[in-house]
């Protein structure tokens, strides 16, 4: 991969090759939202879709810093529709370079995350689901994902946000990490709305009036709206539109 980007590892380690940034704007988010588990022992963390790496390179340098920590990470290297442009011919090698001072830490699964994701135990502390950008896709990881979640781990959607197909929903990652939240109403805590979408696994149900509130509006299209709140009544509201007219009991 050509023209890479060139930066420190933080370590005395060399040089970082990227040549995309997909990432940085995130960091701001994940330093608040990922200080409980920063130095903590044995924190164990799962990253479908890696890319260069330059998310992982920042969780091992920033996060995942305790006696025992690890990071699984899933991708195929192919790269996605959205990537046709880009030359992906060493891309698993300039992720493998990229994490070689942590390698001891890292465990790399090659391939399809449905096929791989039910291979695997967990239980992990931290999920970060950035992997295929199609709603199908992303709905079978955030499933499959869920069940590998310990009791209070954090999952970060990514791309909730994204721009491109506004008129297919169903190749954007939003259609399906709306699905999923509503369908799980109760097991979780909203913990940041924004590009992303994080969450906290519930260890036990809390009923919607305590947990993930629900109210219904009707949007200018004429579709229903439920705007989800976070636990603990904190002000932390989203929106999603429903198909069809609903009743949530």
């Amino acid at each position: 991969m050509a023209g890479h980007d060139l930066s420190s590892d933080g370590n005395g380690n060399g040089t970082l090759k990227f040549t995309q940034d997909w990432f940085s704007h995130n960091i701001p988010t994940w330093t608040k939202l990922l200080s409980s588990l920063r130095g903590k022992r044995s924190v164990h963390a799962l990253e479908i879709g890696v890319f260069e790496g330059r998310s992982t390179c920042w969780l091992l340098e920033n996060v995942l810093t305790g006696d025992g920590a690890t990071v699984d990470c899933i991708d195929t290297f192919a790269g996605a529709m959205e990537h046709d442009k880009l030359d992906l011919s060493s891309l698993q090698a300039c992720f493998e370079s990229n994490v070689a001072a942590w390698r001891d830490r890292v465990n790399v699964h090659v391939g399809m995350s449905a096929a791989i994701l039910p291979t695997l135990s967990g239980p992990y502390d931290l999920l970060y689901i950035d992997g295929s950008h199609t709603a199908r896709d992303v709905l079978v990881d955030i499933v499959l994902a869920w069940r590998l979640a310990a009791d209070d781990a954090i999952l970060i959607f990514d791309d909730y946000a994204w721009p491109m197909y506004p008129d297919q929903p169903w190749f954007q990652p939003k259609l399906a990490v709306d699905s999923f939240l509503a369908c799980f109403a109760g097991w979780y805590e909203v913990l940041h709305v924004g590009y992303q979408v994080a969450i906290r696994k519930s260890a036990q149900f809390s009923s919607p009036a305590n947990a993930a509130k629900k109210t219904l509006a009707t949007s200018a299209s004429g579709r229903e709206v439920c705007a989800f709140s976070s636990f603990g009544g904190q002000e932390i509201t989203y929106k999603i539109e429903i198909p069809q007219k609903r009743e949530f009991r």
